[in-house]
C-alpha cells in the first residue's frame, strides 16, 4: 500500500471518528427552541418505564464518508484505475462503502431512552418518550416541564 493512499484512509478514519464525538458536560443541556419559553410544571408519579431506542442520524457524512473510504480501498496497488475493470470495481465499493458507511453513524448516534408513563393527581395519565439518562423508576414522583417544545421529565427533589 503506497503511502499517499495510507494517509489518505487514516485521514478519513479520524475525520469520521471525530465528526462522531460530543464534548461531555455535567449540566442539562437545552435546544435554543426553549430560550425565551414560557413553560408549565406539573406533579406526577411514574408508573411505567419501559426502555427504548431513538434513532440515530441519518445524514450525508456517513453516506460521503463511507463512499469515500470504499472507493479508496479500491484502487488497485498501482495507485492509478488502469482500465473500465478497475473503475467499476471502484464504483461497485463507493457504493458499498456509501451505504455501510450511512449504516455506521444511524448506529453510532442511537441514543438509550425510556418510554416513561406517568399519572398525575387527578388520574391523567401521560406516556412521554425522553433520552436516558436520568433512569426513571416506578414510584418516582417527576416534575413534567412542558411547552410550545414538547415536554421533559424531571426527578422532582424537593418531596
Amino acid at each position: 500500500m503506497n503511502q499517499r493512499r495510507l494517509l489518505f484512509l487514516s485521514c478519513s478514519v479520524v475525520a469520521l471518528t471525530l465528526a462522531g464525538c460530543r464534548f461531555p458536560s455535567s449540566t442539562q443541556t437545552l435546544p435554543q427552541s426553549q430560550v425565551g419559553q414560557m413553560q408549565k410544571r406539573a406533579v406526577a408519579t411514574v408508573i411505567k418505564v419501559k426502555p427504548v431506542v431513538i434513532d440515530g442520524q441519518k445524514t450525508n457524512l456517513g453516506q460521503y464518508g463511507g463512499a469515500v473510504i470504499g472507493g479508496a480501498a479500491a484502487i488497485p496497488s498501482g495507485g492509478g484505475i488502469s482500465g473500465r475493470g478497475d473503475a467499476l470495481v471502484m464504483a461497485g465499493a463507493s457504493l458499498v462503502g456509501a451505504i455501510a458507511g450511512q449504516a455506521v453513524e444511524e448506529l453510532a448516534t442511537r441514543k438509550k431512552a425510556q418510554e416513561i408513563t406517568v399519572e398525575m393527581p387527578n388520574g391523567d395519565v401521560y406516556v412521554i418518550v425522553q433520552p436516558s439518562p436520568p433512569d426513571f423508576q416506578v414510584g418516582d414522583k417527576v416534575h413534567i416541564i412542558s411547552g410550545q417544545s414538547g415536554a421533559r421529565l424531571e426527578l422532582a427533589l424537593d418531596f
